[in-house]
């Protein structure tokens, strides 16, 4: 894993260094440059040595007649083998490190057709890589087609462009500037949905897509995501046993791969079933190997609502794992500091509070292992989120029921309550089509206007509103939230988090699995069955806590922190938003009430943007006149004296 960057404008390539400086937190253990004879391009990599740490796996690396140079950020499952299989072909492997696996694989490409984009097909892995051709002066980015690994590029003058792993190295090019446009769509998902930023001129690499860059044209290409490759229907597991046979064969084989490093390994681990069965089965390999298991790290609260500590101890024991208790800020300003620095790393409005315990978390497995397995995609892929129930009742009932009736239901449930009940019964007056904007829309105040960055398509709704659900949770909020968190606050710290359960063959069982199978008996049932037999009695069926602060507290902490009273809270959260006086008052107390957690997370959200807005790294851009804001204050915020 690496922090990667470069340029194509000759001004620009002066200040890769200062782009590569920025980044050096994602790769501690060197950087360097390569730069075009020409000053056609310049691209560079600050490193994270975790395969293949000797001098031989560093980049950027060139090909051995010099016309390709790569830089690499991420890692290929089962690298090793494949490297093993081109030996056998006579090419000469240099090192055996992944980064060259891919260069090897995009050259043969290139020279057969030119289609990079299949290339890359090919591989099961997180990764964003550039790739520049000198005989072509052709530059080409790419990001895994799942979203894991960011790679964000900036317009520059004349047709060219800059990019890097983080926005804030493009500020080394330019003075970055806010894009307030992209409002309505931060406060309906709770993050800026690619390719949007909330920067003005740049974007960031939507999964899955090849941009090929000559002469100030680009071009883009597909890489085919795992679902779309699927093999002939009559070999398909049918029973249960089956599924979870083919399911347990395609998760263990990913976590396999995923250890394979050249460095220490570790794993979150929790009182759930995502991490706890990474890390069971990590556990389990490592003896099979004869090594020790992994460390375990488990984030501990104070408040035993949301503590896992004592069911993931139990855990660690049943492995034999050395488990660490990381504990979570309670003081205002030890979360508000921490909130600051996600946010700064994120480089755009991002309003999971989540992020606040994944920094911490991640600066104490940062001192013991650079590499780290997670649970990261078992909600979307095995149906873990009580939304999904909501679709699967409506599907198999509520539709059927007279549109007057459901209305009529939900007016009754309505008022000024809150929670899934309600929000099913809002969601549910209409099609499908309207509960899954509802459902998907995560703001609870209306008067933001919030929208989703995309509607579900009339002709998938026709196969089911919970599998249609699932899907725009796996390819649009898990990027843009949990894997933008995971990537963000574990590279702050040096660590790259590998995800066993985005393998590509893992994604290809769970989506072959109809929705209404992995939601039997409460959600994850096929999963719940493959992972049952590692853990022990009782830990397959904990109700679910997941990984979450209680924002209500936090909120209320914060806010009071930063701003003092209430009369203040209140203009500082609304500012430059329509919300009457009285409406404001209400949304407040329902938030930190502890009740009415959508609330609380639409504020939060709210704080959030304010502390964007007035974060002094980016100068603002005014709002799009289209867009009929009304105009934002310019107070810096800061702790109440």
């Amino acid at each position: 894993m690496c922090g990667i960057a470069g340029a194509t404008e000759k001004n620009d390539q002066a200040f890769l260094s200062d782009a590569l400086n920025h980044l050096s937190h994602r790769g501690p253990d060197g950087q360097d440059i390569w730069c075009d004879p020409d000053h056609r391009c310049a691209i560079g990599c600050a490193r994270l040595a975790t395969t293949d740490i000797s001098p031989d796996g560093a980049q950027p690396i060139t090909s051995v007649d010099g016309r390709f140079v790569l830089v690499f950020n991420g890692y290929i499952a089962g690298h090793r083998r494949a490297l093993a299989a081109l030996k056998k072909t006579g090419v000469s492997v240099r090192s055996h490190s992944d980064a060259e696996l891919v260069l090897h694989l995009l050259i043969g490409a290139i020279a057969v057709d030119g289609d990079v984009a299949g290339a890359l097909t090919q591989l099961s892995g997180q990764y964003a890589l550039a790739l520049w051709d000198r005989d072509q002066a052709v530059l080409y980015l790419a990001g895994d087609p799942l979203g894991i690994k960011p790679l964000y590029v900036m317009n520059r003058p004349g047709g060219h462009l800059a990019f890097a792993s983080e926005p804030s190295a493009l500020s080394a090019f330019e003075p970055l500037h806010r894009d307030e446009a992209v409002r309505a769509h931060y406060f309906a998902h709770l993050f800026v949905p690619s390719p949007e930023t909330g920067t003005v001129d740049v974007r960031l690499v939507p999964p899955g897509q090849v941009l090929r860059w000559q002469n100030g044209q680009i071009k883009n290409d597909e890489i085919s995501h795992p679902v779309k490759r699927t093999t002939s229907t009559h070999n398909l597991p049918r029973t249960q046993t089956d599924l979870t046979a083919k399911l347990h064969g395609a998760v263990w084989q990913s976590v396999a791969d995923a250890m394979d490093a050249d460095c220490p390994v570790a794993t979150l681990i929790s009182g759930g079933l995502d991490s706890a069965g990474i890390a069971a089965m990590a556990c389990s390999i490592a003896r099979e190997r004869g090594q020790m298991p992994p460390t375990g790290f488990v984030m501990g609260f104070n408040d035993p609502a949301v503590d896992e500590t004592h069911a993931a101890q139990r855990l660690a024991r049943h492995l034999g794992q050395e488990i660490h208790v990381v504990s979570a800020p309670e003081k205002p300003h030890e979360i508000f500091d921490e909130l600051q620095k996600a946010l700064h790393s994120i480089g755009g409005p991002f309003a999971n509070p989540s992020v606040v315990l994944m920094r911490r978390l991640s600066r104490v497995v940062g001192g013991h292992a650079k590499v780290c397995l997670s649970g990261d995609g078992g909600d979307e892929l095995f149906g873990g989120y009580p939304r999904y129930q909501g679709a699967r009742l409506f599907d198999q009932y509520w539709r059927s029921v007279p549109v007057s009736v459901r209305r009529m239901v939900a007016r009754i449930a309505g008022g000024n309550r809150s929670g899934n009940m309600v929000r099913f019964l809002e969601g549910g007056q209409g099609d499908a089509r309207r509960a899954f904007e509802v459902w998907n829309n995560r703001c609870a105040v209306p008067e933001l206007n919030a929208g989703l960055v995309r509607s579900a398509p009339e002709n998938s709704l026709a196969g089911g509103l919970a599998d249609v659900m699932m899907a725009f949770d796996r390819d649009v909020t898990l990027p843009g939230n949990q894997l933008m968190m995971s990537d963000r606050m574990g590279m702050a710290f040096g660590v790259e988090y590998r995800l066993p359960l985005l393998g590509h063959d893992v994604v290809r069982a769970a989506a072959g699995i109809d929705a209404k199978q992995h939601l039997h008996r409460g959600g994850k049932d096929i999963w719940r069955a493959v992972v049952a037999p590692y853990l022990p009695k009782g830990h397959a069926h904990r109700p679910k806590i997941g990984f979450n602060p209680p924002t209500a507290d936090w909120l209320a902490k914060v806010c009071r922190h930063v701003w003092g009273d209430t009369e203040a809270i209140w203009a500082a959260l609304f500012d430059g938003f329509d919300v009457p006086k009285d409406a404001r008052a209400v949304y407040w107390q329902r938030a930190i009430s502890g009740c009415a957690p959508d609330v609380a997370l639409t504020l939060w959200a709210l704080m959030v943007w304010q502390m964007w807005l007035n974060d002094g790294s980016v100068k603002r851009q005014p709002v799009l006149a289209q867009q009929s804001f009304p105009p934002l204050s310019a107070g810096v915020i800061a702790p109440a004296s």
